[in-house]
C-alpha cells in the first residue's frame, strides 16, 4: 500500500495526452503529411491552386493594421474552394501562427482572423502593390470538415532565431494604406 507522501506523486515517464485538432491537430505527423499534400498539389496546379495566408495582428488597427505570413494552402481548384481549404486546416494554421508570433498573436489563440492573398504574392504585397488585396477568410466554412485532407496541404512558415518573420501593413479592409501608395 503506497504510503501518504506518494499519493501525489505524477511519475515523470507517464504519456502526455495527444493534442487537440484530430487529424490537424499540431503534430510533427500532420505538418509532415500536409507539406506532402501541398507538394503534390503544387507539382499539377501551380500557383493557380495556392493561397499565401496571413494572420491579422489584434494589436493594431486602422491603417497601421499588421498582417503576418504564417504560409501557403494549396488545394484541388476543381474540388475544394479556398475558403473551406483554409477551414479544413484552421488548426494548424492557427497554432502555427502563435507559435512563430507568440508576443504579437499567441494570447489570441481561438480569435485570430485570417486573411488570404493570390499564391506567391508575398514580393507583391511587400512592395504594396495596390493589386494585390487580401480577403478575409472565415474560419469555419460550411462543408470544410467533410474535405478529404489530399485535396488540401500546407506549406508553413519557418522563422529563423533572429525571429523576424514577414509582415506586412493594411488598412483594416485588408488593402495598401493610402500613405504607403507610391
Amino acid at each position: 500500500m503506497p504510503n501518504e507522501e506518494d499519493k501525489d506523486y505524477i511519475s515523470p515517464m507517464r504519456q502526455r495526452p495527444p493534442p487537440k485538432g484530430g487529424d490537424v491537430a499540431y503534430n510533427n505527423e500532420n505538418i509532415l503529411r500536409q507539406l506532402r499534400h501541398y507538394n503534390d498539389i503544387r507539382k499539377v496546379g501551380g500557383k493557380d491552386c495556392v493561397q499565401d495566408i496571413y494572420a491579422r495582428d489584434p494589436n493594431t488597427s486602422g491603417d497601421n493594421t499588421r498582417f503576418w505570413f504564417v504560409g501557403k494552402v494549396a488545394r484541388c481548384t476543381g474540388t475544394v474552394s479556398a475558403e473551406a481549404a483554409i477551414a479544413r486546416q484552421i488548426n494548424l494554421l492557427e497554432e502555427h501562427a502563435t507559435r512563430i508570433r507568440p508576443v504579437e498573436l499567441g494570447r489570441s489563440f481561438g480569435r485570430l482572423e485570417f486573411w488570404f492573398a493570390p499564391g506567391d504574392t508575398e514580393m507583391l504585397t511587400s512592395q504594396n502593390d495596390i493589386g494585390t488585396r487580401l480577403q478575409h477568410v472565415a474560419t469555419i466554412v460550411e462543408g470544410s470538415e467533410k474535405v478529404p485532407l489530399l485535396e488540401v496541404g500546407l506549406d508553413l512558415s519557418i522563422v529563423t532565431n533572429q525571429g523576424a518573420g514577414f509582415c506586412i501593413v493594411r488598412t483594416e479592409d485588408g488593402v495598401v494604406p493610402p500613405n504607403m501608395i507610391a
